[in-house]
């Protein structure tokens, strides 16, 4: 909504942040004086606004719901609003205009849309429109994936149960922030809507920092759609249907003075309503103006600027971060605080957290972040200059809008991890990079040094949940496991295995690496032990060779494969491979320092763990407890009753350990990096600027320069942006050609909701949720597949 300047009288000037609540006292004091006038004026003339008896939206939504009526606290901080002040705060670091951003005098909005309403093709063309946050025209706005749990109370009862009922938890959501003197920013939502053939009947709320205008935004929403808004504007649809009928029964009753005094009569009463809504709105942009500068100052809670480069050292003589900085509440958030040695060693200098694909992602606010899967998130790209200031490096991570996990902590929890262990890896003898849980070990659970890291309480976690998943897959009341008994002969059975890394595919570009596949693998003990070089001792001594040989065979025909897959795919050992791949490029980056001078090639073999050693009060002791309480009381003892003559028991004793000492990488040659990978060196340059994702695929790189070159600027996108207009357009594009998308992307972290198509239209469809609902399979407009 915008303050109408045709009104009689100008629109007043947004007033200044620092007034007290005296003007406000006297803006409401006026607006009593009328309302009153106005109210005896309708009491007298009995009028029931046309349409309102029947109504059928719920109660307290005809007009939408007044959240500052709710409680004391500052409407424009409920959930609901959520979006419209991200978009605030993002605008104001894009623009590098706060006050702008935070003008009183403009109005925000936001629509929530129910999902199950809208085809793959609507939610793919919204959430991949090129014009979103372009600023053309005055336009700001974006599409994102939000929560439904913070709003819910807001939406219809029968539609929460629905979506609950088909596992939707997320909902589209379309903000706009709109330009004084220019469309409301309602309009510019359902101008969206229109072009991609979106039903208004699809939206399941709408939200306002003003109330919806009578004339313009109100009739935007069918009668049973929800609105809510956080401070009253405009006059409200009840007001609007009273006012010709007030006008009307004025003129009548002053018609027998004759028709001048009729057709003063009518100004009259028109002029009150038309002072109401004047004051009213005057009213509404002061308590804006207050209610705006208590979110800006809020704001700076939810970015948290933690994020300086990482892949950087602490230093001992920095002071640490303030509780301010560490707003993000994500463990080892004192990692994130500290920039590289090299450049700016206490962080002393301009913030340069949000100018980095990684840091905009990460501390800027959520805004649904485009549906990044931050669990996914995995180190995939590293470099050294040479120059001594610090490392490049690049993130993967899936999209996964309605699944994922989209917590910037727990992004922040992922880059922490994978900086931590690629320091570890760096720091330790690889000759100690295993762990053993093995009842009959308590001494060799882990190497000290190692046992004090994140990385060893991921690989001993991992061991655990091995044998858990092992456990799960011979248990002989599933139908894998009564087969694999069925099989077994003799009556003893051990099952040693240990999780060892595959060989690594990677591409070398002088100092650059890119880690194009790193599988793990899993070994019997027997294949362990050969591997190197030790003899394997009998598992059951008292059962014959052929025995063994044929039960051992039968464990890796039926189960060894499926434990292979879980370890390489399941969530549960996203740690693991996300530590495993920062172990590949600190192998590399090992080989990298014999041959070149590297920021941390004194760090190699050092010993020192200081800075990465994990705080909390865990232990690797604990880990072998819960593995020898569930070995002791039979959860990786599996006993199964034959059929055959009289019972047989079998028992199964599973151990073994996780060992990273050795990682075979294989190097992908330039030609076959050409074919098999065009434009993923592109994807990953564009990702230390600004979050980057390649047409077509369904992978989001998250990145950043070095932290001198961050310093320099070279990861500040929206300064470079400007610097190359005034150079010329042409020379900007030629030194840097990219797609429509990516620039968007360079803007907002939102964006990375396009490449959703793919998600949507090959993984993420629902095709239970539609073969089940009818009103899915409806919306969808489809046949069942």
């Amino acid at each position: 909504m915008t303050i109408d300047t045709n009104e009689p009288g100008p629109a007043p000037e947004p007033p200044g942040r620092t007034l007290s609540s005296g003007p406000v006292r006297s803006a409401r004091t006026w607006m009593r004086t009328l309302a009153a006038v106005l109210l005896a004026l309708l009491v007298s003339v009995g009028a029931t606004p046309a349409g309102v008896a029947d109504d059928k939206r719920p109660p307290g939504a005809a007009d939408g719901i007044d959240l500052s009526a709710e409680s004391d606290a500052n409407p424009l901080l409920n959930p609901t609003l959520r979006p419209v002040e991200e978009l605030r705060l993002a605008v104001g670091h894009i623009l590098d205009d706060f006050e702008s951003a935070f003008d009183p005098g403009r109005n925000g909005a936001v629509d929530y849309l129910n999902p199950l309403l809208m085809t793959d093709e609507q939610i793919t063309g919204l959430l991949n429109d090129p014009t979103s946050i372009t600023h053309e025209d005055g336009e700001l706005w974006f599409p994102a994936m939000v929560e439904i749990e913070p709003v819910k109370r807001y939406l219809k009862p029968a539609l929460v149960e629905q979506l609950e009922k088909e596992g939707v938890t997320r909902l589209v959501a379309v903000t706009a922030l709109n330009n004084p003197g220019g469309k409301h920013s309602e309009e510019q939502i359902q101008d969206k809507l229109t072009k991609h053939g979106i039903a208004r009947e699809v939206r399941a709320l709408g939200a306002s920092e003003r109330r919806q205008c009578a004339e313009r935004c109100t009739p935007l929403y069918d009668q049973d759609t929800p609105t809510v808004y956080g401070r009253g504007y405009d006059l409200s649809s009840a007001e609007v249907a009273r006012q010709e009928e007030a006008v009307e029964r004025a003129g009548a009753k002053a018609a027998h003075k004759g028709p001048e005094a009729r057709r003063k009569a009518e100004e009259y009463t028109r002029d009150l309503f038309k002072k109401l809504r004047t004051e009213r709105n005057k009213s509404a942009v002061v308590q804006l103006g207050v209610d705006l500068d208590q979110v800006r100052e809020k704001s700076k809670t939810w970015t948290g600027h933690v994020l300086q480069p990482l892949f950087s050292r602490l230093q001992s003589d920095c002071p640490p971060p303030d509780a301010e900085s560490l707003s993000l509440q994500a463990p080892r958030t004192m990692a994130l605080a500290a920039p590289a040695k090299a450049a700016d060693p206490c962080g002393e200098g301009a913030d340069t957290a949000n100018t980095t694909g990684l840091g905009t992602t990460l501390t800027l606010p959520g805004m649904g972040n485009g549906g990044i899967d931050f669990s996914t998130m995995e180190l995939r790209y590293l470099a050294d200059p040479g120059d001594g200031s610090g490392l490049q490096y690049s993130f993967s991570a899936d999209l996964d809008p309605l699944k994922g996990d989209i917590r910037q902590s727990t992004g922040v929890s992922a880059a922490t991890q994978s900086s931590d262990a690629f320091f570890v890896w760096l720091s330790l003898s690889p000759q100690d990079f295993w762990v053993n849980l093995n009842p009959d070990e308590p001494e060799r659970i882990v190497d000290g040094r190692l046992g004090r890291t994140d990385a060893g309480k991921v690989m001993l976690e991992a061991d655990l949940e091995m044998k858990k998943t092992v456990g799960k897959l011979i248990h002989p009341h599933s139908a894998l496991g009564r087969k694999f008994w069925a099989g077994v002969r003799g009556d003893c059975m051990s099952f040693r295995n240990w999780i060892l890394p595959a060989t690594a595919s990677v591409h070398q570009d002088g100092d650059k690496l890119y880690i194009l596949d790193a599988p793990l693998d899993v070994k019997m003990e027997t294949q362990y032990l050969k591997d190197n070089g030790a003899s394997s001792a009998a598992s059951c001594p008292e059962q014959d060779e052929a025995t063994e040989d044929h039960n051992e065979s039968l464990f890796r025909d039926l189960i060894l494969a499926r434990l292979k897959k879980a370890i390489n795919t399941a969530p549960e050992y996203a740690e693991l491979r996300r530590v495993y791949l920062a172990r590949v490029a600190a192998e590399w980056y090992r080989e990298l320092s014999r041959t070149r001078d590297t920021t941390y090639g004194d760090l190699i073999d050092s010993g020192d763990i200081d800075s990465w050693r994990r705080t909390g009060d865990w232990q690797p002791t604990d880990t072998f407890d819960r593995y020898v309480d569930s070995y002791t009381k039979g959860e990786f003892k599996v006993t199964d009753r034959t059929t055959k003559g009289n019972t047989t028991y079998v028992r199964s004793y599973v151990y073994g350990g996780v060992d990273l000492a050795r990682i075979p990488l294989k190097t992908v040659t330039d030609d076959r990096f050409t074919s098999d990978f065009a434009g993923l060196p592109q994807s990953v340059d564009r990702s230390l600027n600004a979050p980057s994702a390649a047409a077509g695929d369904e992978t989001v790189w998250l990145g950043s320069p070095t932290p001198r070159q961050v310093k320099a600027g070279i990861g500040a996108p929206a300064k470079r942006e400007a610097q190359g207009k005034q150079e010329g357009q042409a020379e900007q594009e030629a030194r840097e050609p990219v797609s429509s998308r990516t620039r968007a992307l360079w803007l907002l972290p939102a964006l990375l909701l396009a490449p959703i198509a793919l998600l949507w239209l090959r993984r993420r469809r629902l095709d239970a949720a539609r073969r089940a609902n009818h009103l899915r399979r409806n919306a969808v407009g489809r046949p069942r597949r």
